[in-house]
């Protein structure tokens, strides 16, 4: 899949045309005169005269073919009227002169005004119907809708589908508003949420929407989310002719092979495989429209629609708030029933539990969001840098908003809607970002105000386990990463420790870690209790007795002995072969030499001749043996040792 830079954008001109307004208001009759594509393919739309489902078809205007959406207007397919106006560039909303302005037309205003749509043409249909004046009572109705929106400018155009009358006005009207439309930049991992799939016999499954970010080429790898179905971009349509490749901003059919009927369906997202995180929890920033018949309160029953999915959850005000009122904004948290695909950026709908009205909407600021406390310091300035920030200053929010310690790179970048390579150049720019393990090899991410907590906890773990074991030399690695009250998987560890004794703040011996200022200091008696267990360690040659035995030879507990036997280790005096059996240096390094010195001679030792060789049972020779493959030395191969080579 191919990641575009941040400038990329899609063809220019490429839009995609929704329609919006009542039920019987002319929408689809209005797109059949304007394409000459009837958009009503059910039979019970074409038996019943009015859009259930959406409808899609293209339109040509200045040599340049632009998808179109027709959604139904009926309250009761408001769901797929949702599903279809995702990724709309231009809206015609469209208002009957026999009716004028209706409930459908008022809420398919508030939800295209939500879902950030960028400009719309008001067309008045029917006009064939009603005399001037009614038309001009109509406009006004209009206005008064309008007033107060993005949509306040917006140029009305009166037209009769039948009689042809003001279609081509509409068309010239389209065309000047598709010219001053910026190009949509296609930045991000590729990702369409699926409005259709069906079948194609002998060729696997076709799946249809609107690309909202990334581009997607022939023979690129793709996934179905939620989910972990994968397959392959056989061929991609535009518009029914086919393409090398498509973008946001334009509708789009890919034949998946190898996938079946209901392996992928509406709701779903196809996406580019590296984009594998779903989410049932995300921060946003919500308003309500002037419609809205009750204030929405925290906690409140919900339907989200995001894309083209429908899921049930709560919303819950942040900050404090208790609830948002009509015509006001806040900041929320919305908790879904199920998982869903959605990055920053992100529009969704929100309507009330019943889902009988759209009570607002909003914008997706960090969709891998935890529970936030009421008293969280910092939230609120936080998701505002989400909001209104440049991408740097979003990557350090969404980080330091996370509950882990740190992210990689492919996280952020699905979370942020951006490249890796977008991501990795906004974290080296912020100051208040730290890459892990290095700058020069960034994989992991974290704030600075995480890195001064994370370092802290480390050094207070190992101030405690230091004061509890004084003999020992240091703490294990894994046990020190169990003890911080950090989720820190072991991967992400290592380079953490790396970083910290890289400053100076701890000292790691092999598997060991330790603070600068720690040494083991044995008192008179442990002194003279060590000199003793290495005397006797050192007298038994090859064959030293084992923790066991010296415990009944120096009368003394094995947990004290192993700590003394800790010190040994740090000394370099004894070389531990197995968990309860030490070397004395000289005498391990012996046993090395006659090993070396046999296979130079011969390929193969077996832990017979071994044995032999170094005067000691088969539990010494075993041992010994043993360790050495552990050190990648040797190499066991059947019942015998070669040395390893390279």
């Amino acid at each position: 899949m191919t990641a575009p830079s941040a400038s990329a954008t899609r063809a220019p001109g490429a839009i995609v045309i929704g329609t919006a307004g009542h039920v019987d208001h002319g929408k689809t009759a209005l797109v059949r005169r304007l394409t000459g594509q009837d958009t009503d393919r059910l039979p019970e739309e074409q038996e019943r005269g009015i859009s259930i489902d959406l409808g899609f078809a293209h339109l040509e205007l200045d040599g340049r073919r632009h998808g179109v959406v027709d959604v139904p207007g009926h309250e009761r397919f408001v769901r797929n009227m949702l599903a279809g106006a995702h990724g709309i560039d231009l809206v015609l909303l469209v208002v009957a002169a026999d009716d004028g302005v209706m409930p459908q037309t008022e809420e398919h205003m508030d939800i295209v005004h939500l879902l950030g749509v960028r400009d719309a043409v008001f067309v008045l249909s029917k006009c064939d119907l009603v005399d001037p004046a009614r038309r001009r009572e109509v406009r006004e109705e209009v206005a008064i809708l309008a007033a107060g929106t993005v949509f306040e400018q917006a140029p009305v155009v009166e037209v009769s589908s039948t009689t042809g009358d003001g279609i081509d006005e509409l068309r010239d009207v389209l065309a000047d508003r598709i010219r001053a439309l910026p190009p949509r930049e296609a930045r991000g991992l590729f990702r369409m949420p699926i409005d259709r799939a069906f079948p194609l016999r002998g060729h696997g499954l076709v799946v249809t929407g609107t690309a909202i970010a990334g581009e997607i080429r022939e023979g690129d790898p793709v996934a179905v989310r939620p989910g972990d179905l994968e397959s392959r971009a056989r061929t991609v349509q535009v518009h029914g002719e086919r393409v090398p490749q498509a973008g946001a901003g334009e509708r789009v059919a890919v034949n998946l092979p190898g996938l079946e009927r209901d392996q992928a369906v509406r709701g779903q997202v196809l996406v580019d495989p590296r984009l594998d995180f779903t989410t049932d929890r995300f921060d946003c920033w919500f308003e309500t429209r002037g419609g809205a018949k009750n204030v929405v309160r925290s906690f409140d029953r919900i339907r989200v629609y995001a894309g083209t999915a429908e899921v049930p959850g709560r919303i819950v005000m942040l900050g404090g708030a208790r609830e948002v009122g009509a015509r006001e904004r806040a900041f929320c948290q919305v908790v879904l029933d199920d998982q869903v695909v959605v990055a920053h950026g992100d529009r969704f709908i929100v309507r009330a539990g019943a889902a009988s009205r759209t009570s607002g909407g909003g914008v997706v600021l960090h969709p891998f969001a935890r529970r936030h406390r009421a008293s969280e310091a910092g939230l609120l300035d936080g998701l505002a840098a989400l909001r209104d920030g440049a991408l740097p200053a979003r990557v350090h929010a969404f980080l330091e908003l996370l509950h882990e310690f740190a992210a990689p790179t492919e996280y952020l970048a699905q979370g942020l809607s951006r490249t890796p390579a977008e991501v990795r150049a906004a974290g080296l720019e912020s100051a208040e970002v730290v890459p892990l393990p290095s700058r020069a090899d960034p994989q992991a991410w974290t704030t600075r105000a995480k890195w001064k907590q994370l370092g802290a906890l480390v050094v207070e773990v190992l101030e405690g386990f230091h004061a509890a074991h004084p003999l020992e030399a240091g703490m294990d690695l894994e046990s020190t990463r169990s003890r911080l009250r950090v989720a820190l998987p072991p991967k992400l560890f290592r380079p953490v420790v790396d970083l910290l004794a890289a400053q100076g703040r701890v000292v790691r011996e092999e598997s060991l870690l330790r603070l600068p200022t720690h040494s083991v200091r044995l008192e008179d008696d442990d002194a003279a209790l060590a000199e003793r267990m290495h005397r006797a360690i050192a007298e038994g040659g090859t064959t030293p007795p084992d923790l066991k035995q010296l415990e009944a030879v120096l009368g003394v507990p094995s947990a004290r002995l192993l700590a003394l036997a800790a010190v040994l280790l740090s000394a370099k005096r004894v070389v531990r072969v197995a968990p309860d059996l030490f070397y004395d240096v000289p005498a391990f390094d012996r046993a090395k030499a006659v090993l070396l010195e046999r296979l130079a001679a011969q390929p193969e030792i077996t832990v017979a001749e071994y044995r032999s060789l170094i005067s000691a049972s088969r539990k010494y020779a075993l041992a010994l043996l043993d360790l050495f493959d552990r050190e990648a030395l040797t190499i066991r191969v059947g019942d015998a040792r070669r040395l390893r080579r390279g």
